[in-house]
């Protein structure tokens, strides 16, 4: 019997990054099982990256060949560029889908990443299941429209599957939450003052600690204020916050926090020398500090280009009493759980997927003073009380270390009963198991769908715009499936405007993209560009669809010459 073959679209999962991580511990789960074929479509992967070589299962890199043989041409590199969606794998599906021949496609990423799939002339053969990051409410509409037009959705938290099933009224074919889990390197120290003292801080001084990349999302004035309002009202001034951390970065000025609050001498950070790639934690230094291993200068704070192992990275973590989550919205917040897996009781903003994993965890929610709508995106983001943190971290202190010790194991209980890749990735399997593929007589080997898209014809000035949609969907574009959509009422709009929203997706799609690279200005739309557009996609439909059936019947010959 031919197994299910089953494409996940992600980063290329030889790198460190979170999606990249996600992705390979899933596609290890399930290439344990040996019941399926497994590829992934490998964005930041070179097509012939050496990276790849240990790779158990069919690898397709996205990123043209520049560090490797043989060398891409000028022309695929302009090709690769010309389009912002292309580094995500818009240029390479197709031919990974004609290759591959999926009878599922997987996406674990966010919604301007794998809209493409979407709106490819391969989707009616492929079951399509996502997991998008949700990290706020509400999700714009299209967002939405998308989710549901997938086969299945998964989230990285329940708060998240709350709003996809609220919002879509139940259309949305929400299976769960499959959370990532923490690297093995994450775990408790058996003494915790010894392990401070080996790091460099006074066992006598307790540790509030984060471990949040300085962006204006993760909100250090905030934490820095709550924890000097503590300070303040704490009878022993023996705390330090740890903040690992980066400077300079995209987000806040970390010195003028430290002027502004007077904390420069309560608060640490990670510093790492360039030449042993030793870590090692300091006060604030300045960007660039000297080297206790070498005494030449160039240590620079962590970040994400020079960052730790996990394993430097879990004696960082084992160093905090309390770890904080200071961040107005979170898609899910690893470091949570990285802090639960060493046995470090947790806390953070009771908001987005924050709630989940506190409450699994048996942390300590900080409700928001408000939530705001944000310009850019539309969605809430929480405004943190600080004055409660501050009282949380004051009665959290006031245990003594004993209640201390044993809330930390609660934590890494916690941990091991709601955050482990096997419960995740079995999530993943009893979909693939319990969901029947498109039949082959169905999908890939059906009769080809080419479509003569309709005459141009000459509007008389009277004409009803949601008519003309209409019209152009079913006669030009040739695909009935989209009318009454989110794409049918989006082209009424534009028409009715005489404008549209720029897009990084090309032909009409994902308008909201431009809310993220700051080029959210609108263009001229008519009737005219419209039909163009309509016509480009099903001609590019119709030249997949003669590559398609070349395919398979390639895949016929060959089968009849085996057979001979």
């Amino acid at each position: 019997m031919r197994k299910k073959r089953i494409l996940f679209c992600s980063e290329a999962t030889f790198l460190n990054t979170g999606y990249a991580t996600y992705t390979r511990e899933i596609l290890n789960y399930l290439h344990g099982t040996g019941k399926y074929e497994i590829a992934e479509m490998a964005s930041y992967g070179q097509k012939n990256d050496p990276r790849a070589a240990n790779i158990p299962w069919t690898y397709y890199g996205v990123a043209p060949n520049t560090e490797c043989e043989p060398k891409a041409s000028e022309e695929e590199m302009n090709s690769y560029n010309s389009n912002p969606v292309n580094q995500f794998g818009g240029w390479a599906f197709e031919h990974v889908c004609l290759d591959f021949l999926p009878d599922f496609v997987c996406d674990i990423r966010d919604f301007w990443m794998l809209d493409f799939a979407e709106r490819s002339p391969f989707r009616p053969f492929f079951k399509w299941a996502i997991m998008p990051t949700v990290d706020a409410r509400p999700q714009a509409r299209q967002w939405i429209a998308t989710y549901a037009n997938a086969d299945a959705c998964l989230t990285y938290s329940d708060w998240a599957g709350g709003v996809l099933k609220d919002q879509s009224g139940g259309k949305i074919n929400y299976l769960g939450s499959a959370p990532p889990s923490a690297h093995p390197a994450y775990a408790p120290v058996p003494d915790k003052n010894a392990h401070k003292l080996a790091m460099g801080i006074d066992p006598e001084y307790k540790v509030i600690g984060t471990v949040m990349r300085n962006q204006r999302r993760k909100l250090y004035p905030d934490l820095f204020e709550a924890f000097k309002m503590f300070l303040d009202k704490s009878e022993s001034k023996k705390y330090y916050l740890y903040c690992h951390t980066s400077y300079p970065d995209l987000g806040w000025d970390i010195p003028e926090l430290l002027h502004q609050y007077e904390l420069a001498s309560n608060v640490l950070f990670t510093y790492i020398c360039p030449e042993t790639k030793k870590p090692f934690v300091s006060t604030f230094k300045g960007a660039v500090a000297q080297s206790p291993y070498t005494g030449k200068w160039g240590c620079t704070l962590s970040n994400v280009k020079n960052g730790l192992s996990y394993e430097d990275l879990s004696n960082v973590v084992n160093c905090f009493d309390l770890y904080a989550q200071y961040a107005n919205c979170e898609g899910f917040g690893l470091p949570q759980v990285e802090a639960a897996a060493c046995g470090v009781p947790v806390c953070g903003t009771d908001y987005s997927a924050m709630e989940s994993v506190l409450r699994k965890l048996g942390g300590y929610p900080i409700k928001p003073a408000a939530l705001y709508k944000e310009l850019e995106t539309g969605c809430l983001r929480a405004v943190p009380d600080n004055e409660k943190a501050a009282k949380l971290f004051l009665e959290f202190f006031q245990k003594s270390d004993a209640e201390r010790s044993e809330l930390g194991k609660q934590t890494r209980e916690a941990f091991n009963k709601y955050y482990q890749w096997h419960l995740s990735g079995s999530v993943w399997e009893k979909y693939f198991d319990e969901t029947e593929p498109v039949p082959f007589e169905h999908g890939w080997g059906s009769q080809p769908r080419l479509h003569q898209p309709a005459q141009k014809i000459q509007l008389q000035g009277n004409e009803n715009h949601s008519g003309l949609a209409k019209w152009l969907i079913a006669n030009v574009l040739g695909d009935r499936d989209k009318l009454d959509t989110f794409f049918e009422s989006r082209m009424t709009r534009d028409l009715i405007y005489n404008q549209t929203t720029s897009s990084t997706g090309g032909m009409y799609f994902n308008e909201s993209s431009a809310a993220f690279d700051g080029q959210n200005h609108r263009s001229p739309f008519n009737f005219d560009i419209a039909y163009d557009q309509m016509k480009m996609q099903c001609d590019l439909r119709n030249h997949w669809e003669q590559a398609r059936i070349q395919k398979i019947q390639q895949i016929t010959q060959n089968q009849q010459v085996s057979n001979v």
